[in-house]
C-alpha cells in the first residue's frame, strides 16, 4: 500500500497532530472537492475549550436576519481534532481552526498561506488546504489565554466572514454576465439603468410597467421578481407612498393577487446613487386557497421629473434554502439603480 492509499484509509487519530496531519497529507495525492454550503462553518477546536466559548461563538457567528423568519447567516458545527469525523469535516467548504501558533491545524493553514510563523491574535486564511474550493481560517489563540483570546477575536471574525460571504453570493449572481439589453431598454424608456444578471427575463406590459423575473429552475421552487413602474412627480418623498403604490399593483400586476404586511421600523428615506429614495420592507402573501408568501423590498426613487417605483420579491418555500442569500441578490440589483435624467 502506498502513502496516498494509507492516508485515505485512515480512521480517527488518537492525537491532534496525527488527525490533522493525516488529512493534510492528502494534498500530495490529489485533493477532493470541498463539501457543504458556503454558509456552513466547521469549527475545529478542543472540546475542553469549546465548552467555555460555545455560547459566545454561536452568538457571534450565527447572527440572524429576518426574512419571513429569523434566519441564520451561518450554521456552526464544532468538532474536536481527535473526533472520528475529523477527516470528513476537514473537507468542508469553510473550516475555522482555533488554536495556538503551534497547533497542527493552524500550522497547516499558515503553511498553505506561505507563512513561516503566525502570532497570537491573527486571522490567517488560505484556500484549498484540505480540499479544492475550500477557504480555511486559522484563529490564532494566545497560549495560556486561549478562552479570552478566542472571545476577543469573535467580532473581527464575524465581520470578515459575513463580508466574504456577501462577496461570494454577489459574484455567483453575475456568473452569467450582465444583461446589457435590459439595461439599454430601461435607459431608453425610463431614464435609468440597473445591473441585472442574464438569467432574468424581461416582460414589458401596458402602462409603463416592466417585469424582470427569474424563476429558474422551477417556479414552484424559486421565484425572484422585480416589477418596475413610472409614477407621477411628487413634492415630498415618504415611505408611506411606497405602501400605497404596492397596494395598488397587488391585484392588477400579479397573476395571483397579493396582500402584504409591512415590517415595523423598515421604512426609510435615503440617497441612492445621487437620487432621493424611500423604501419599505415586509412579507407578501397571495390569496390562493394554499397561500404562498415571501419577503419583499419596495422602493420609490426620484428620477428626473418622475418617480420610479420598484417592487422586488422572493418566493422560496424550501425551509432549508437560504432566503437571505437571494434577498441579498435582489437588494444588490436595486442598489445598482442609476438615474440618467
Amino acid at each position: 500500500m502506498n502513502a496516498c492509499q494509507f492516508l485515505r484509509n485512515q480512521g480517527s487519530a488518537a492525537a491532534v497532530g496525527a488527525a490533522l496531519a493525516g488529512v493534510v497529507g492528502l494534498s500530495a495525492c490529489g485533493q477532493p472537492s470541498a463539501m457543504g454550503e458556503a454558509n456552513s462553518l466547521i469549527v475545529v477546536a478542543s472540546d475542553s475549550i469549546w465548552s467555555q466559548v460555545e455560547e459566545d461563538t454561536y452568538g457571534a457567528l450565527e447572527r440572524t436576519v429576518y426574512t419571513t423568519r429569523d434566519e441564520k447567516i451561518f450554521n456552526v458545527t464544532q468538532t474536536d481534532p481527535a473526533s472520528p469525523e475529523i477527516n470528513e469535516l476537514l473537507l468542508w467548504r469553510q473550516v475555522l481552526v482555533f488554536g495556538t501558533p503551534d497547533d497542527p491545524g493552524v500550522r497547516a493553514i499558515a503553511d498553505k498561506a506561505g507563512r513561516s510563523s503566525v502570532d497570537p491574535g491573527e486571522l490567517v486564511q488560505a484556500h484549498d488546504v484540505w480540499a479544492r474550493g475550500q477557504l480555511a481560517t486559522a484563529v490564532v489563540l494566545q497560549p495560556g489565554r486561549e478562552v479570552d483570546s478566542w472571545r476577543e477575536r469573535l467580532p473581527e471574525l464575524s465581520d470578515l466572514l459575513e463580508r466574504q460571504f456577501r462577496e461570494y453570493v454577489l459574484n455567483r449572481m453575475f456568473v452569467s454576465g450582465v444583461d446589457t439589453a435590459t439595461a439599454d431598454y430601461l435607459r431608453d424608456h425610463f431614464g435609468f439603468t440597473l445591473e441585472i444578471p442574464h438569467v432574468y427575463q424581461r416582460v414589458e406590459r401596458e402602462g409603463g410597467v416592466v417585469l424582470i423575473r427569474n424563476d429558474n429552475p422551477d417556479p414552484s421552487e424559486l421565484i425572484r421578481s422585480i416589477l418596475i413602474q413610472r409614477g407621477e412627480p411628487v413634492d415630498s418623498m415618504k415611505p408611506q407612498m411606497v405602501y400605497l403604490w404596492r397596494a395598488s399593483i397587488d391585484d392588477v400586476q400579479y397573476n395571483v393577487p397579493q396582500d402584504f404586511d409591512v415590517l415595523m421600523g423598515t421604512g426609510r428615506h435615503f440617497e441612492l446613487n445621487d437620487s432621493e429614495a424611500v423604501e419599505a420592507r415586509g412579507i407578501w402573501k397571495d390569496r390562493a386557497a394554499y397561500p404562498a408568501a415571501g419577503p419583499f423590498i419596495a422602493r420609490a426613487v426620484r428620477c428626473g421629473d418622475s418617480v420610479i417605483y420598484m417592487d422586488a420579491w422572493l418566493y422560496s418555500p424550501n425551509p432549508r434554502r437560504s432566503k437571505y442569500e437571494y434577498m441579498m441578490q435582489l437588494e444588490e440589483i436595486l442598489d445598482s439603480f442609476k438615474c440618467l435624467s
